[in-house]
């Protein structure tokens, strides 16, 4: 699927300078689903020439060409603004407007090598190669990762349970629990807002009866047509009763890495469609898994908000996702299988390689976040005693209030040092950020997403790396 070629940065650059990509003020995003900001001025002459490896999955460039990527593939879907077009109608113009366009489809395949090409190397593929090796080896798969449905639709692991297990309970035990959780709620929405519109571009065509499976899980994921059904606004619900915003892309500036370069991995299968087996067995490996999963994250959020938190949408997935995972299974997963024979079976399989990796790098990239927005006091400690260590390389800026807002990450293990003023520092998507005043230093480790707002009328900041980490 892949070649490694060049990508020429002056239509990024071009890209990135378009009115409704640059950051402003707003730490969030309401009321327009046009405006996301790449990053801070620059970002258009980063070298994507080089496809990231797995070291460099949490980079700074896989999270700018994450943005990017996923801008690009959004504009190939209807979105509007909640008040009317009235609201946004200039931005509404660019956003969809013919340069635009004509950039993205310009940067959006060597973008996508550089994102993607590091599956090829990172996964090793099985060699499965018959449809009984493919029946043995999702099986084999899906019983050590979540509770399978059975041939009877039966799924007795799920049922209401405050006993969770590995980022459910590292969220539970957060001294900020409610920030955790609320994080975690924003990763999903990326997805779940928009939810199955990747899923859509697989429903055109003629491609015999596993069409009409599909279409059968999209047309649930839709309420049978009926607004209030429709997974997306039951999301919306649940955001709400915690106090989180619903409007699209609301906390465009919290999404991770990892979130970025999962969610665009199911557009890129879709947006290509020699990548539809890959994704047939995606599909069919997450809808096996995510009845479990959305049980075990129900069970989370009634421990961590109790009785506030509306989890409709957890449970409606821990019921309708037994269903799905039957019906993925055996007609689409093997449905392909026995319709194109072995010829595309090491697709599919390479399709639940894939996911499962993603999966444990995004699980990784989320612990690691709420581990250390949960501990900002101590890596405030820590900061303090590495500051007079730190190289001289210092980066300088002085912020002011109203100054253009962005959330990044480093490559390096670097320290934040206040030299003047006061910032707040905005870790995860709380309306109470973690302060630093004149003198004090706040360790940042490789890969954690923040940023930084000045709140008295000018603060100076200097950003050095810690001795001893890669620059």
């Amino acid at each position: 699927m892949m070649t490694v070629t060049g990508v020429d940065a002056g239509p990024i650059e071009a890209y990135c300078a378009q009115r409704v990509f640059r950051p402003g003020p707003e730490i969030y995003i309401t009321g327009n689903p046009y405006r996301r900001p790449v990053g801070p001025d620059g970002v258009g002459d980063l070298d994507f020439s080089v496809p990231a490896t797995e070291a460099e999955f949490l980079g700074y460039r896989q999270l700018i060409a994450g943005r990017i990527l996923c801008n690009a593939y959004e504009s190939d879907m209807i979105l509007l603004p909640p008040g009317g077009l009235a609201t946004a109608k200039e931005d509404f113009d660019l956003f969809y407007s013919d340069e635009v366009r004509g950039l993205r489809d310009t940067i959006r395949p060597g973008l996508e090598r550089y994102a993607f090409s590091f599956l090829d190397d990172a996964v090793t593929v099985p060699p499965v190669r018959t449809l009984e090796e493919l029946q043995a080896y999702f099986l084999g798969e899906v019983s050590g990762a979540g509770a399978p449905a059975d041939h009877t639709g039966n799924n007795p692991a799920v049922e209401e349970t405050a006993s969770v297990s590995g980022t459910m309970r590292a969220i539970t035990e957060c001294r900020h629990a409610e920030e955790a959780a609320g994080m975690h709620l924003i990763q999903l929405a990326l997805d779940a807002l928009t939810e199955a519109s990747a899923m859509a571009r697989n429903l055109g065509g003629s491609y015999g009866v596993e069409q009409s499976e599909l279409f059968k899980i999209f047309n649930d994921e839709f309420g049978y047509g009926l607004y209030p059904a429709k997974h997306s606004t039951i999301f919306k619900g649940m955001l709400a009763s915690v106090g989180l915003r619903t409007d699209l892309h609301a906390y465009w500036n919290f999404y991770l890495t990892s979130s970025l370069v999962g969610v665009n991995y199911f557009n890129w299968l879709t947006e290509d469609h020699r990548g539809v087996f890959r994704y047939m067995a995606a599909v069919t490996y997450l809808e096996w898994l995510f009845a479990q999963g959305f049980a075990d994250t129900g069970a989370m959020l009634r421990a961590v908000f109790g009785d506030r938190v509306d989890t409709k949408y957890c449970d409606e997935h821990a019921h309708i996702d037994v269903h799905h995972g039957r019906m993925t299974y055996e007609n689409l997963l093997l449905g392909f299988a026995r319709a194109h024979g072995d010829l595309v079976i090491p697709e599919l399989v390479r399709g639940i390689e894939d996911t499962k990796l993603l999966l444990r790098l995004g699980d990784e990239d989320f612990r690691a976040q709420i581990r250390w927005a949960d501990t900002l006091d101590e890596h405030t400690r820590l900061g303090a005693s590495l500051a007079t260590s730190a190289r001289d390389d210092a980066e300088v800026r002085r912020l002011r209030p109203g100054d253009p807002f962005t959330t990044r990450v480093y490559d390096a293990d670097r320290v934040i040092e206040v030299t003047g003023g006061e910032v707040d520092v905005h870790a995860w998507a709380t309306d109470r950020p973690h302060r630093l005043g004149r003198g004090d230093a706040l360790l940042v480790p490789r890969a954690r997403l923040h940023g930084l707002t000045a709140v008295s009328g000018a603060a100076d900041v200097a950003v050095r790396t810690v001795e001893g980490s890669p620059a």
